[in-house]
């Protein structure tokens, strides 16, 4: 059994469970749709993470091959930051955020980056295939999370701005 991939699978659920608490509870008090919409699509996600990571604890505890099919497992045929820009389009006229919006993007903000550098920090060290295709995943996933808070965060900063930029991104 390998240890060492335990205790940083143990570090990354913790993580993820963390995240899930948060952007649960962040769904639960906005008064904003997008928001709201957005909160639970990276919620979600992180419990598809959670989920992951113990398939995979369950795999190495058990002494079995752990491989991932990651066919298998709930996926999302569109990325976290391409459903921002669609709901925003639509939900344009009626959004107002407020500072506790605000405030849950900064640390979803820093939630996502901690994650991103945790992931990357370990995958230097990973030797083994399985255990480095996991871990890029897991860095494309949570860099696609970072890059949505961070629209949300140029969203509500300026709507007009955002719209203008995401219509016309080619502007000279």
């Amino acid at each position: 059994m390998n240890q060492a991939l335990l205790n940083i699978l143990e570090i990354a659920l913790t993580m993820e469970e963390k995240g899930y608490s948060f952007y649960n509870k962040v769904v639960n008090t906005t008064k904003n749709p997008l928001g709201r919409a957005m909160f639970g699509r990276l919620r979600d996600d992180e419990l598809v993470h959670m989920e992951r990571i113990k398939t995979i604890i369950a795999g190495i505890q058990g002494g079995s091959e752990w491989k991932i099919n990651y066919d298998l497992l709930p996926s999302r045929g569109q990325s976290t930051a391409e459903m921002f820009r669609e709901l925003a389009r639509s939900h344009a006229q009626e959004l107002t955020p407020d500072a506790d919006d605000v405030e849950a993007i900064n640390v979803g903000l820093d939630f996502e980056a901690k994650a991103v550098t945790f992931y990357e920090e370990h995958l230097k060290d990973a030797q083994d295939p399985l255990e480095q295709e996991f871990i890029r995943k897991m860095i494309v996933e949570e860099k696609d999370h970072h890059d949505t808070c961070l629209e949300l965060k140029r969203f509500y900063a300026d709507p007009a701005a955002f719209f203008v930029e995401l219509e016309h991104p080619h502007m000279d």
